[in-house]
């Protein structure tokens, strides 16, 4: 998937401000980004559900200006509403999908009912949620997709059945070598089954990046004082991006020299500090955080 400078507005309102990514193929994307960043309004732009108003986006190397169907006949879509018709039985709903797909292989929308014990007599409003969702995600790979794109798949789901759908995903799309483009606002799922991340604000790309490499650029340091510290003290450290309090104890995001600042926090008479490891909800906080404060660039513009 390449984006290049897409643009999508409501009236006056700005969802996706000149968005530029890069999906390499085989790859499992996050796209991440708080309430109302532009998540879904880019993932319906790219399957053609909206129209976009300035830049290019090529899916699968086809430009969906021009070549949209050819592109969305190579995805599959798996949304956190799942368009089930109720009143269905499985069986029905199948042969459905079915008619709608030019690339449909009956042998393996077999193999996924198997697989999720759904079998084609039952009705669909009879079914669990997660039930639903494994039913969506086999018709999603029905036409076994190139690209699998997934809009908050997991949503209603106990931790559990999020954990048992993710895997189910990895195992039965990414190691195919297929690609998977997943926005979700569970971070700890993605950072479970992605390699790659973005993260966007206000419809503009605040990072991306292996999340390996971001792992590697940022760190994470926990620190107790025996008496009360102002946290602007904190914040004032060179190489600190972010302090968050937790009690009686700071969790500071480090991007640099991360002795260094342990350094400065034991004058300022910390009783206990200890590097820890760095995870995607924090590098999440630390590039949002640092995306407000700046009055700089993005780091798309630094990219360019």
């Amino acid at each position: 998937m390449e984006v290049d400078r897409l643009f999508c507005a409501y009236g006056p309102k700005i969802a996706v401000d000149h968005l530029t990514l890069r999906v390499p193929f085989g790859s499992v994307y996050g796209f991440l980004g708080p309430n109302g960043a532009g998540k879904t309004t880019t993932i319906k732009t790219l399957l053609g559900l909206r129209n976009m108003q300035g830049g290019s986006a090529r899916l699968l190397n086809y430009d969906i200006a021009t070549h949209g169907l050819e592109a969305r006949q190579r995805t599959g879509y798996l949304a956190e509403t799942n368009n089930l018709y109720g009143y269905m039985k499985v069986g029905e709903m199948v042969e459905t999908a079915r008619r709608l797909s030019a690339r449909w292989n009956p042998q393996t929308i077999n193999r996924y009912l198997d697989l999720f014990n759904l079998s084609p007599n039952q009705k669909i409003n009879k079914l669990s949620k997660g039930m639903k969702g494994q039913l969506a995600l086999a018709l999603a790979l029905g036409s076994e997709p190139d690209l699998l794109i997934l809009d908050e798949p997991t949503s209603g789901l106990d931790p559990l059945k999020r954990y048992e759908f993710l895997n189910q995903i990895v195992r039965e799309v990414s190691q195919a070598g297929r690609t998977i483009f997943f926005s979700s606002h569970n971070l700890n799922e993605v950072e479970q089954i992605a390699d790659r991340i973005a993260i966007i604000n206000e419809g503009r790309l605040v990072v991306e990046d292996e999340l390996d490499n971001l792992k590697l650029h940022e760190k994470a340091v926990k620190v107790a004082f025996d008496r009360p510290v102002w946290v602007h003290d904190l914040e004032n450290i060179p190489g600190v991006r972010h302090v968050m309090q937790e009690g009686r104890r700071f969790r500071l995001l480090v991007r640099g020299d991360a002795d260094m600042v342990a350094n400065e926090l034991e004058k300022l008479g910390a009783r206990a500090v200890e590097q820890v490891e760095m995870n995607l909800e924090m590098l999440f906080i630390a590039y949002l955080q640092g995306y407000r404060e700046s009055s700089g660039p993005t780091w798309q513009d630094e990219k360019r």
